[in-house]
């Protein structure tokens, strides 16, 4: 049997070119795919199957077709049905037909060993094209062993490419990150925003969550619950009766205080608690003594506002 192997990458013709040979069928590779992008993806992929067919001694073919625009205009109407209306086509047809052309009796595809593509729309357009161009299409179910394929590729050190081929593939593969990168941005434009509207009312002015595992923090806030203790039972408190408190209310609240920051120096913190609809309600300000009554309270107050209005206007 003289096959046309198509072939999409070193690491999926792992499997298929050794369970070939043990059919005893030389397969000669055939690379074309034109879906793969962009080029130095599509150039990594070539490259790697052309040391490894050198390597094991397999005769290739490599027809030279990086066809982004082609791509493009044939997926762009349909874009999630790409692989069936396109990728498989395009490519089963081209394989079959330079087949037909130059003396081979069949061809398959190493599309077969992926459990990733749609196995039964391969078999279907590999049909079509053995028809169309009176050529057997050899069909087998090579994903029994895409995880062996999959494990002797890393032992050899071939390229492992981390999508299907095509730039969608890489958007859908790259999802989480995207996503991650979005929410991460948005975290931070905010944070910004809070930046500069606290410092349109006092210059430098800022906040940020507690650093639990800072010292000097801790004993800040100690320092100032120690002047309130005082203040509120108009006596000094017993020392471990204080850390007891203080500890309680580390634990209780530690979450959703804030230390308030002048000048990048700490000049005082607040607590407050979450509530059903996400927003943020402040149920206490501390700030030093020098601090107070300069309307850093109202501005702290303001800018919870604001980021409460603004949660709820994007709830809604």
């Amino acid at each position: 049997m003289k096959l046309l192997l198509h072939t999409c990458c070193a690491p999926c013709s792992v499997y298929c070119i050794d369970s070939l040979r043990k059919e005893g069928i030389e397969p000669i590779v055939y690379w074309f795919n034109p879906n793969i992008h962009p080029y130095m993806e599509y150039k990594a992929r070539r490259d790697c199957l052309k040391e490894y067919t050198n390597k094991i001694q397999v005769k290739a073919i490599f027809e030279e077709d990086y066809g982004l625009k082609a791509f493009c205009k044939n997926v762009i109407e349909n874009l999630e049905n790409r692989c069936q209306e396109y990728c498989y086509p395009v490519r089963l047809e081209q394989t079959a037909k330079y087949a037909k052309e130059n003396g081979y009796d069949s061809f398959t595809t190493t599309l077969l060993v992926s459990p990733y593509q749609n196995h039964e729309m391969l078999i279907q357009v590999g049909e079509q094209m053995a028809k169309k161009y009176g050529i057997k299409f050899v069909y087998r179910d090579f994903r029994i062993g895409f995880r062996e394929g999959q494990a002797k590729a890393r032992e050899l050190g071939l390229y492992m490419q981390k999508y299907c081929g095509c730039v969608f593939s890489e958007e859908m593969s790259k999802f989480a990150n995207q996503k991650k990168d979005k929410e991460e941005s948005e975290r931070v434009n905010r944070d910004t925003e809070r930046r500069i509207r606290l410092s349109d009312t006092i210059p430098n002015l800022d906040f940020r969550p507690l650093k639990r595992e800072n010292k000097e923090e801790i004993d800040f806030i100690y320092n100032i619950k120690k002047e309130k203790y005082k203040e509120e039972n108009k006596k000094e408190l017993d020392k471990e009766i204080q850390n007891k408190l203080l500890e309680r209310y580390i634990k209780e609240n530690a979450k959703n205080i804030k230390i308030i920051m002048l000048k990048k120096e700490r000049i005082g913190f607040f607590d407050g608690k979450i509530l059903e609809n996400n927003t943020f309600k402040i149920n206490n300000i501390f700030l030093l003594k020098e601090y107070q009554n300069k309307r850093i309270e109202e501005a702290i107050l303001n800018e919870i506002m604001f980021q409460n209005k603004d949660i709820m206007e994007k709830r809604n």
